[in-house]
């Protein structure tokens, strides 16, 4: 009977076993279905960017420097209500577009020891300028109140002397600076009496004063620089964008002055506005109606004896204007630093509608633009000067002006897409997979594991030996390692124009279980 018991419970002992063994293994499959947790991301589309820029959107104010010596002899006519109101209009015409310094001083000096001497200084920027130049500033509406010049009689009247003596004399203070554009105003009622000083007020004859006033005017060229053809030694040069000499006084017969009529100012003021400028600088041109007298045009030059006051600086205010017509762009800036840009899909349009051709990679070209990348602090201008530097991505305009340099006013449209990414790794963010539960899905399609075109596992790896030419998707920031799946052949993707691109992993985390 004990046999027989035995054998009987052998077989249950074995169903038994089996049904608990099967029952763990069902439980096993449940768990890890269970814990398949979806991993779902989406790629941004790729960008396209379109920048208007406008040449007038200067990226630097142009310095402009304007001395304004006002005539204070007993028959001055210019100190007055009208004049005090065309004064305050040049401050606000200058106020918005430029960096500007706008010294106001006697034309006649009453005290030799001290260049400033009842001088005032209106500037945008009052810490642009040190030392005994910051007692005199005075601000837009003190300015024309602060035009009280001690009178003085007589005939000595060394204008052109003057104006050169404040400029060298004011440098050091930041009143006049380097690479601006220097603006001498003379306001008188009569004419530059320097020969006549010189010679103990006896006779100047023709040829004598105008040997002495050729001195003159060369050591302002040689102030102003980018002259050639003389002899510069001494005078060290202001680099300045534009120099001009603007004369208001009597040009014809209702003021005699010296018993005659304004001559010397006059041709100072020619013969600055015609030199020519070794660096490129074009001469003026915007005096398009100069005073004219036996045929010979003296541009720059204003009569007072028909002069509305309420004017009187509208030459200046046309002076200044051209310091911003005349900037001529080579390099255009196209986006930051750090910006993604594809330039193969650069498109530059002017403002007129002409598309710009692109040059890249010729060697000579004769128009169109080319593309340069990155710069750092690199030149815009090719004239006046190579001023408003720009740290970024940018173009180089081939050409000339307006063909295909861009020059004031004219505009650049640029559109460019970004850099594509191709996507080559997928991180794991729920940490090392079961392997036989990974399914991958790029844009709605199944992605087989195949080391061809397809994907396979990585493991745990060091993010930097991953391939540095491949986006990852889902890479935290900062990571330094982690579990990778690896895209291969034609399962590799990039971002697209117009669309997301989704990415789906499912997977069960060893972790999990």
């Amino acid at each position: 009977m004990k046999m027989k018991s035995n054998s009987l419970r052998s077989p249950l002992v074995i169903i038994s076993s089996l049904l608990v063994t099967f029952t763990l293994l069902s439980c096993s499959k449940e768990e890890f279905a269970a814990n398949k947790a979806p991993q779902n991301s989406s790629i941004n589309p790729l960008t396209t960017t379109t920048n208007l820029l406008c040449s007038q959107s200067t990226l630097v104010s142009p310095k402009v420097d304007v001395l304004l010596l006002w005539d204070n002899s007993s028959s001055a006519l210019f100190i007055n209500p009208s004049t005090k109101n065309s004064f305050n209009q040049l401050i606000t015409s200058v106020s918005e577009k430029f960096d500007y310094h706008i010294l106001s001083a006697p034309l006649i000096s009453t005290n030799s020891s001290n260049s400033l001497f009842e001088a005032s200084l209106v500037a945008k920027d009052s810490t642009s300028v040190n030392g005994n130049a910051t007692s005199i500033i005075r601000s837009k509406d003190q300015a024309a109140s602060a035009l009280g010049f001690t009178q003085v009689t007589g005939s000595a009247e060394p204008g052109i002397d003057r104006a050169t003596s404040i400029i060298e004399a004011n440098r050091n203070n930041g009143i006049f600076r380097s690479d601006a554009y220097t603006i001498i105003v003379v306001m008188s009622n009569g004419d530059d009496t320097s020969c006549e000083m010189s010679t103990g007020f006896g006779t100047c004859a023709t040829l004598d004063w105008t040997g002495r006033l050729q001195t003159k005017i060369d050591k302002l060229l040689c102030l102003r620089g980018n002259i050639g053809g003389l002899n510069c030694s001494g005078t060290t040069s202001l680099n300045s964008n534009m120099m001009r000499f603007i004369n208001i006084a009597p040009l014809t017969s209702c003021s005699s002055g010296l018993g005659k009529i304004n001559t010397r100012y006059r041709k100072v003021a020619k013969a600055i506005y015609e030199a020519s400028y070794t660096n490129g600088w074009p001469t003026s041109n915007d005096n398009l109606n100069p005073f004219s007298s036996g045929g010979v045009n003296y541009p720059d030059s204003y009569d007072i004896c028909s002069i509305d006051f309420n004017h009187i600086f509208d030459g200046v205010n046309s002076a200044i204007k051209q310091t911003l017509i005349k900037h001529v762009y080579e390099y255009w800036p196209v986006a930051g630093t750090n910006t993604s840009i594809d330039p193969s899909t650069l498109r530059v349009i002017r403002d007129d509608g002409k598309i710009l051709v692109n040059r890249t990679g010729e060697s000579t070209p004769g128009d169109g633009y080319a593309y340069v990348g990155n710069q750092t602090n690199h030149y815009t201008r090719s004239l006046p000067t190579q001023g408003e530097n720009y740290t970024g991505l940018m173009i180089r305009l081939f050409g000339s002006s307006n063909n295909d340099l861009i020059v004031y006013p004219r505009c650049l449209t640029i559109t460019y897409d970004a850099q594509k990414l191709q996507y080559g790794y997928i991180y794991l963010k729920n940490g090392e997979p079961y392997v036989p539960t990974i399914e991958v899905k790029i844009n709605g399609v199944i992605i087989p594991q195949n080391a061809t075109n397809g994907w396979d596992y990585m493991g745990l790896q060091f993010t930097n030996t991953l391939d540095s030419n491949l986006k990852t998707v889902d890479l935290p920031n900062g990571a330094s390692s982690g579990y990778f799946i690896r895209l291969n052949g034609s399962a590799k993707f990039n971002n697209t124009a117009g669309a997301s691109v989704p990415v789906e992993i499912y997977y069960t985390s060893k972790a999990a279980n």
